[in-house]
Parts: C-alpha cells; structure tokens; sequence
C-alpha cells in the first residue's frame, strides 16, 4: 500500500471509528429520552427539513430560492463529516448537524413537526432514517447520482450493498422523487419497481443560480484556455471507480497543443487527491491548479477562461461504472459554466449533458479521437462562436424561472398524503 493510498484510508477509517463511537451514545439517550441542544431559532414551526449525509452544492441553491419564492423557511440536518460550508450558501434558515444515525433521530424527535421531508442522495442511509423516523410527514427523495445505475444491483463493494436497500426503499416508498438527470427512471426499473406503485416525480433539472450570471474579462486574450470544476481523483486510485476524473493523460495532450488547462477541485477533494497535481502545476507551465472555491465566487473564477469541459468516456469495458451512468447523468458544473458565460466542450458518450448543451447551442460534445487536435477545433469554434446562446441558455435554464415548479411540486405532494 502506497503512502497516498494510506492517507486515504486513514481518513476514511478515523470518521467510521468517530461515527460508530458517538453512535453507542446517542442509542442510549435516545432510549432515555434525553433531548439534544438545539438553537431556540431552528425550532421553525411548519419548515422544510433538508436532509442530507454529504451536504450536495444543489440543495443551498434550492433551498435559497423556495425561500425567496415562497416564503418557507428550510432547515437543514447534514452529517458533520460531510458538511461542506461553501455548498450551504444563505438559503436556510438553520443548519444543524448530527453525527451518526441515533443523534439524527434524537434532533429530529426534538424539533416541530415539519411541513415536509426533503432528502438528497447519494447516499441514501440517512434520508431513509429521517423518513422512517417520521412516517406521518410527506417524504420527497432527490436524486442526481443514483448509485444502481452506477454499479447495478450485485456490487462488489461492502458499501454499496450496504447502501443500495436504502436507495430503492426511498425510491420505492418515497411520497415523490425529484430527478435532477435521467438515472432515476433507470433506478426505477432496475430495482423492478412498477410503474402504477412509483411515487409522482418531479424532473428537475440542476438550472443555473441567476444570482450569479457574469460576464467576465478573459485572461488572454491570445491564448486559450480551459477551465474545470469538481473532483479529480490521484493516480493511487482505482481507475475502474476513478478513471474519468484522473486527468494525469488530458493534462499531458491538452498542454502539446499550446492549451492552458485549469482545474478547481471540489472542496471535498482529499488532501492525498490533490498532490500529484499540485507537483504537476509546479513542472507544467500550462497547467494551473487552483484552490477549492464555494459557489459564491466560482462563476467570477471560470468566466475569465474560454471554455468550460466536462468529458467522460467509456473505457471499453475495463471499468465498473455502466455505460448507462454516462448516458444519463448530469452534473452541476455543466450549469456553472453557464452562469459563468462560457460555452462547454463536453463527451458524446454524456448523452444527456451533450444534448442539453448542443440543444441550447451552448458548447460542443467531442469524440475520444477529437482530444488530439481540440486546439484547432476551438479556434474554429471560438471565432464563429455567439455568446449571447450562452446567455439566452442560462436564462432558459435558471432557478429564477423554475422554482415555481418545485414549490408547485411541494404543495401537490403535500396535499396528496
């Protein structure tokens, strides 16, 4: 075992040991009804309750404009070892963070009886304790990522056949499911649900935050570069799981075409993720590799660069993500570029996110063979280019204009149990 790989489990096993530690303690409270301390100001009568294990960039944007549009206050329960404060943003009115399964239930007991639970996965563990724990309150599941779509319904990993019972009862048992991509109506057919038992589902599409649309000055105005966001992953990890965000190749031939490559991990990226390619930025002078940012300044970051890029293609075979995942996901950063006023090289194999950028006239979506001579291509592409479809695109696709069709979607599920 390598020192990176060490450093990766140590960290993994540190936070299991914490959890299950806290875990024996928060089971014998429960059972003596000893209530948590909690803020007099997150006892919000008829809110909204968010719940999450890893705190998703999505829910703050979403929670910040039912808010403004509708006037509900949102509160949100994350686990602490996966609350990442540049995701929560302004838009809730209380964060209270728990630390394993019995602490969740011990808040959940103490608080006022929510108007409706609204839980985000990946994962879906502790979503399926908060829906559990209150099964007179209307229960939504949101959905981006949906694991068996990923892996199918026989993985190899401990965790996720630890995971995938919770995703298909939420799935299955849920009040209504929000689909921000097209994996869930997969998911719904590989756990065999039918379709007269599926709960009302709401697609919702990630949309870009008006709140911050920029047009920004570029960096060069002779050179071009490129610019992503999100999770990369180290050469210690297992390319089957990994291998679309170790960038180690498309660094190397991006960079022989004259291309400046940029990249902003994602906050939660580990410390043992980042260190090849901060080495690599300090002997590749163009590749740039930049701190995390929260999405309050990332658009300001990524206008300055050309282009935005997303690319994922499948690896023939040798991995152990589905060719279906690729055809149906989406992502978040797809829709940042957008705010940031940049168009977006994407894969042909990202079915969705292709045609949704293509659809909008907002970027490209490229073939494997087309990396080799993408410099060429992008010059054509930037001297023909019209930004104003960028514009009009994020516009189409903003929170502003489709939140009342959350909040529509709140009020019918809620009125229908």
């Amino acid at each position: 075992m390598n020192a990176l790989v060490w450093r990766t489990w140590k960290v993994k096993i540190a936070r299991e040991l914490r959890v299950r530690g806290s875990a024996v303690i928060d089971a014998v409270l429960y059972a003596l009804h000893v209530p948590p301390s909690i803020p007099a100001t997150a006892k919000v009568d008829n809110a909204l309750f968010y719940v999450a294990e890893l705190l998703m960039a999505r829910a703050g944007r979403m929670a910040k404009w039912v808010t403004r549009q509708s006037g509900r206050k949102v509160v949100l329960f994350c686990h602490r070892e996966g609350y990442i404060p540049e995701f929560a943003g302004e838009g809730f009115a209380a964060v209270l963070l728990y630390r394993n399964a019995w602490h969740l239930r011990r808040l959940l007991r103490t608080m006022p009886t929510p108007w409706i639970v609204h839980g985000f996965a990946p994962k879906s563990h502790y979503p399926d304790v908060a829906r559990r724990a209150l099964p007179n309150v209307p229960y939504i599941h949101d959905l981006q990522d949906t694991l068996v779509v990923y892996y199918g319904t026989t993985p190899t990993k401990r965790w996720l056949r630890a995971e995938l019972p919770h995703e298909r009862a939420c799935m299955a048992e849920a009040d209504g499911v929000i689909a921000h991509s097209l994996e869930p109506a997969e998911g719904f057919r590989r756990y065999g649900i039918p379709h007269r038992t599926r709960p009302r589902t709401l697609f919702f599409p990630l949309y870009c935050d008006d709140d911050r649309f920029v047009t920004m000055p570029k960096i060069s105005a002779t050179e071009t570069h490129l610019v992503y966001a999100g999770g990369v992953a180290g050469s210690h990890r297992d390319p089957r799981y990994f291998g679309n965000i170790q960038f180690f190749g498309l660094i190397e031939t991006l960079t022989k075409q004259d291309l400046h490559l940029h990249i902003y991990p994602s906050p939660t990226t580990l410390a043992a993720d980042r260190t090849e390619y901060e080495a690599l930025a300090k002997t590749n002078p163009r590749f740039h590799y930049h701190e995390p940012v929260g999405q309050e300044k990332l658009a300001e970051e990524l206008g300055r660069y050309h282009f935005g890029f997303h690319l994922g293609f499948v690896n023939d075979g040798d991995h152990q993500q589905s060719t279906a995942k690729y055809r149906l996901c989406t992502t978040l950063k797809l829709f940042n570029f957008l705010e940031a006023g940049i168009q977006v090289i994407s894969s042909v194999n990202l079915d969705f996110q292709a045609w949704m950028i293509t659809r909008h006239h907002a970027g490209i979506a490229i073939e494997r063979e087309d990396i080799a001579l993408l410099a060429e291509r992008l010059r054509v592409l930037n001297n023909a280019s019209d930004p104003w479809n960028v514009e009009r695109a994020r516009v189409r696709l903003s929170l502003k204009e489709n939140t009342r069709r959350l909040i529509a979607f709140y009020e019918a599920v809620h009125s229908g149990k």
